[in-house]
Order: C-alpha cells, then structure tokens, then sequence
C-alpha cells in the first residue's frame, strides 16, 4: 500500500461511519500511455502521459504505482471527469495530489483546477482545506460553476495534499478539470490520487480531527519527496 494511502487513513478515520467515497482514481491501473486519450473516468481534450513511478526521474505520489502528466507527449491536455453524483445535504470533499514535474528545465509548468456542476446548484458552505493558494469557490444560489483555479508549479515542486469541501442543498453532479497550460514540452504538472468523498455534516470536534488529518498526508508527501531528493 501506498505510504500517502496508509497515512490518508487519519483524515478517514476522522470521518463518521457514514462516510463513503463517491469517485476515486489513482491512475495504477490505467494503461501506461504517452499523449493519450484514455484515461478511465475522465474525458480527455489534447494529450496527456500516464506514467509509472520512476519515469525519468517523475516520482508518483507515495513513490509507487502510476501517476498522470497533464503535459503530454507532445500536447498540452486536460481532463474532465464524467459526471459525479452526490446527494443533498452531505459534505462533500474533493482531494487530490499534486507535483511539479523534475523532467525539464527553467519555466514553470501552469496549473489548472475547475469544480463545476452539470445543473446550477445551491452551495450553503465552501471550505477551502488544504494545498489552494489564495481563494476559491463560493456560496449561494445557482451556481454552475466555481471558476477556475490557477498555479505556477516550479518544477521540483514535491507532492502537496489539496482538498476542499462543499455542501449543496439539493442532490446534483459535479465535474472536476485539471489541465496544464504551461510550455509544451511534454513535461507538465504531475496528478495523483484524485478523491471523492460523501458524509454526513461533521460535529465541530470532528472538523478538527480532518483537518489535522488531512495536514498529515500534506506533511508526509513533503517530506517523502525532500528524502528522495536528497
């Protein structure tokens, strides 16, 4: 098991019983490809390379199994996931893992995150939890989409945890998009381990114990990374 995996079960036993994962892709068992436009779960616009551990130097989250480079070879690409149903009234958290790639040289790689939904949606709490720079997302009536979330990713970056949740007041389908949008070198920002999950709306105590598990899993990646590179 993924050393990221083991340590991500302090965030889930922090979760109540209830608790259950609605959408899950760590890209281990999708074919390894260059420039393609399989990626189970997702549809694909331009290219990316699905790449195993070790791969000219891309270390995947954990150090272990396959990961995806949302530069590939040679388009830049992104991906959509299908459709991701959820239920009214539920907490749910969007996680994922994100690096630099080591591959290239000097520029740095752009980022692209966007969470939108199929139908507008009412959003009553967003909480950004981890990884986001800056602000994201919003609260209200109709939305449809909570924009698009930029980074400048330097290209050593080591892996960073990134989460947030959101609670909507109506059942609906959400629609996640990472893309790369920096030079076309087929060497862009690594993706990994991309989590959807759905519980009921935790006690304050509870909200504590998530968020102390989820820095966890941030901690453990940096430091993993910074060992390997030294």
């Amino acid at each position: 098991m993924r050393i990221l995996t083991a340590l991500a079960a302090a965030a889930v036993m922090a979760m109540p019983a209830s608790a259950v994962t609605i959408f899950s892709q760590n890209f281990d068992s999708a074919p390894r490809a260059n420039n393609t436009t399989n990626v189970p779960g997702f549809t694909v616009t331009g290219g990316v390379d699905i790449i195993s551990n070790g791969t000219a130097g891309v270390l995947c989250a954990g150090a272990a199994g396959r990961c995806l480079d949302l530069v590939g070879s040679p388009n830049v690409g992104s991906i959509t996931s299908t459709p991701i149903n959820f239920n009214a009234g539920r907490l749910i958290t969007v996680s994922f893992h994100l690096s630099g790639n080591p591959r290239a040289g000097t520029p740095a790689d752009i980022f692209n995150f966007a969470l939108g939904f199929t139908d507008p949606e009412n959003i009553a709490v967003f909480t950004l939890i981890s990884g986001f720079q800056g602000s994201y997302g919003s609260t209200g009536p109709g939305i449809s989409t909570m924009g698009t979330y930029t980074e400048s990713l330097v290209r050593n970056r080591p892996f960073v945890s990134y989460a947030l949740s959101f609670v909507p007041t109506s059942a609906g389908s959400l629609l996640l998009t990472f893309g790369g949008a920096g030079p076309n070198d087929s060497a862009g920002p690594i993706l990994d381990n991309v989590l959807v999950g759905s519980q009921v709306v935790p006690e304050p105590s509870t909200w504590l114990m998530l968020l102390a598990g989820f820095g966890m899993v941030g901690l453990a990646a940096r430091r993993r990374r910074s060992s390997v590179a030294a």
